[in-house]
């Protein structure tokens, strides 16, 4: 209890008020700004003017340790009397009387809505202020719906690195739980690497893995990152993946310790739609069905040709394929005459993505819409991919299609590239990436290119580009251009992408041009005028993206 006192607190604040005015005498004040002794009687005065300073000192002391008690006390009581409200206003709260059932649909939707707006449903098994877990953090009957009626909310999980400390080593633990509660609902989920500068982080998230291989029969997709000693277990799920539809699997870090031996994991899989592979070994061989797939991707180290014949079964065998990606790409060789392997026809695929000479000379696609050739990393010490563009060009003409959309990746540009879109009157979107150096006998080709997508014809009375007229996005983006001349941009660049902007209504028109050049000391015939003619046409809807770094001035 506290104690009592006979004075309130306004005589608390006035029975020492003098201090706050309180002034010395001239003589003594003089002392402090000096370093003389004080005088005998200087000394008497000062003594007792000392000695009257402890009892008011105590006094003050006193009264805070009192105000002091007295606030600490008054805030205990404070937090009491709101506990009391909150408890009295939670009566009264609709949502206590909800049945569990109703409540827990409505966590479901709810859930389903707020994530789909993010773009995933997926929550961090490790966090506990994420997912399911912070649901069930509003009240016990929303925990108790939330554990025991909701196996969707816990079956879209992803489990990964950093590892939290607040677990206390708890995370496989919190990992059974989580799986527990999902009952045997299908699982969509994503596995990524432990940390490669941590033996316990390593050895949490190997049983972590272990774990969902257990699991393996309620997997429905799943994305999973892995270091080469984890894929070997892999085959543990081998007939036991009915329900699987997508599989994205990556090989993180290098090929070291990655046996070459074949991946017999994929091999009963009857549901598969979907197969993404990267940065498996180059000898590997994945065996999967593909009565069901619809779309693949394989991007590994080089490895030859040896996968060509592999591929092309798949592409026959696949007769609801609609996307394929094979990012490979062999040695410089001159191009051969004639073509050994047997074509594999697909009249489903829609979207290619490689750099394989010979994989493009032994398909014919029909329905081809688009295509991507794509450069793996290693060019970086190869060089551009040569003959790309031939094996393209081969492709076009035995599938008699027509592309909408067209992307060079650090591919090697050559003649070939205008009769490609010539073949291409569809063609709706066109790009040129490279960001290795330029080369000189890029410049000629794409002069070439930058004068026949300026020409056009009459056709029922209004001009029509005579290459690519539906070309709608156009983009060349090059990183590395040293001490060259960039002669197709020119005068004819500005007038072949303003004539394009400017056609009739009724005919498609281009709306974006992205423009890059980087590095240092090269020229082009662009002049400011020039640069300015190409921004201004943002005034006809064009959106205009135009950077020229480190050119000459």
């Amino acid at each position: 209890m506290l104690p009592t006192y006979a004075f309130t607190v306004e005589e608390m604040l006035a029975r020492h008020d003098w201090a706050l005015t309180f002034a010395h005498p001239p003589d003594v004040d003089s002392l402090f700004r000096t370093n003389n002794m004080p005088s005998p009687a200087q000394a008497v005065q000062l003594k007792a003017s000392l000695d009257s300073l402890e009892t008011p000192l105590a006094e003050v002391q006193s009264h805070l340790n009192l105000l002091r008690d007295a606030v600490a006390s008054l805030e205990t009581q404070m937090s009491r009397l709101q506990s009391l409200r909150h408890d009295y206003t939670t009566a009264f709260s609709p949502i206590r009387r909800i049945p569990s059932e109703i409540l827990a649909k409505i966590s479901c939707c709810s859930w389903e809505n707020s994530r789909a707006d993010k773009g995933s449903s997926i929550f961090n098994v490790f966090v506990m202020r994420d997912g399911p877990w912070r649901l069930g953090q509003v009240c016990s009957l929303w925990r108790s719906a939330v554990e025991t009626l909701c196996p969707e909310l816990w079956s879209t999980l992803s489990i990964n690195d950093p590892l939290y400390p607040s677990l206390k080593n708890k995370h496989v633990e919190v990992l059974r739980c989580v799986l527990e509660r999902s009952r045997n609902h299908p699982l969509h989920f994503t596995f990524d690497r432990p940390s490669a500068n941590s033996d316990t982080s390593l050895q949490v998230m190997e049983q972590c893995f272990n774990i969902m291989i257990a699991h393996s029969a309620r997997w429905e997709t799943a994305e999973i990152i892995v270091p080469p000693l984890f894929i070997p277990r892999l085959d543990l799920i081998r007939g036991k993946i009915d329900w699987l539809k997508k599989m994205d699997l990556e090989v993180c870090s290098n090929n070291s310790g990655l046996e070459s031996k074949s991946i017999h994991a994929f091999e009963i899989a009857p549901s598969l739609q979907v197969l993404h592979l990267r940065g498996m070994h180059p000898e590997a061989n994945i065996l999967f069905p593909t009565v069901n797939l619809i779309s693949f991707s394989d991007h590994r180290p080089w490895s030859g040709d040896r996968l060509d014949p592999e591929y092309l079964g798949v592409v026959k065998s696949a007769p609801n394929l609609r996307s394929f990606s094979y990012i490979d790409f062999d040695v410089v060789r001159p191009i051969s005459t004639s073509h050994t392997l047997e074509r594999a026809i697909n009249s489903s695929i829609e979207k290619l993505s490689t750099c394989s000479l010979d994989f493009m000379r032994g398909v014919i696609l029909p329905s081809l819409k688009e295509v991507a050739l794509i450069a793996p990393l290693r060019t970086v010490t190869w060089g551009y991919p040569v003959n790309a563009l031939y094996g393209l060009n081969e492709m076009l003409i035995h599938s008699q299609c027509s592309l909408t959309r067209l992307a060079l990746d650090d591919i090697a540009l050559d003649e070939n590239l205008p009769v490609i879109l010539q073949l291409s009157p569809q063609l709706e979107e066109f790009s040129i990436d490279l960001r290795q150096e330029w080369m000189d006998e890029y410049d000629p080709v794409m002069l070439d290119l930058v004068i026949r997508m300026k020409e056009t014809i009459i056709v029922e009375g209004s001009p029509q580009h005579c290459l690519v007229p539906s070309l709608q996005r156009f983009t060349i983006r090059l990183y590395h251009v040293c001490s060259v001349t960039l002669s197709f941009l020119d005068l004819n660049f500005v007038e072949m992408i303003a004539s394009r902007v400017h056609g009739p209504h009724f005919v498609p028109r281009l709306t974006k041009l992205y423009l890059l050049v980087l590095e240092y000391m090269w020229t082009s015939c662009l002049d400011e005028d020039d640069v300015l003619a190409l921004n201004r046409l943002k005034d006809k809807d064009l959106d205009v993206f135009v950077i020229l770094r480190g050119a000459d001035p």
